[in-house]
């Protein structure tokens, strides 16, 4: 009988992901819907693996001009709006700032035209 190979790979990284998600104080449901969308899409999936070993983007996915760190750099920018702060204080949760911009990338590859819109001219004062 052949010896069965188990790859706990894809465990490791799931497991992972969520410990990020837990520490950043994320809904569980929020977190399952992202984790989903990056399994489904191969090269976010690169990107996460390299962010969890590395804590920094990869950065090779490109859409519509932007990679994960220029998302990252906009959801500061966002906080940093939204707090009244002016540069991102100890408060700010970089690690929930990194996986929005995995959501904000998911949501640019689904729909290009809205989303790139939103990050070119906002989403309008009233819409933080």
């Amino acid at each position: 009988m052949q010896g069965i190979l188990y790859d706990a790979t894809k465990v490791k990284v799931c497991q992972a992901f969520y410990d990020i998600c837990n520490y950043a104080e994320l809904p569980a449901q929020w977190s399952d819907e992202l984790w989903m969308d990056i399994l489904s899409r191969k090269p976010i999936y690169k990107e996460l693996i390299y962010y969890i070993e590395h804590h920094t983007f990869l950065d090779e996915l490109k859409v519509c001009g932007y990679s994960l760190c220029d998302l990252y750099v906009w959801q500061m920018n966002r906080y940093n709006l939204i707090k009244d702060t002016g540069k991102n204080s100890r408060t700010c949760n970089k690690e929930k700032m990194a996986m929005q911009a995995f959501r904000t990338m998911v949501d640019l590859m689904d729909d290009p035209k809205e989303y790139r819109k939103r990050l070119e001219e906002g989403q309008g004062t009233d819409k933080l």
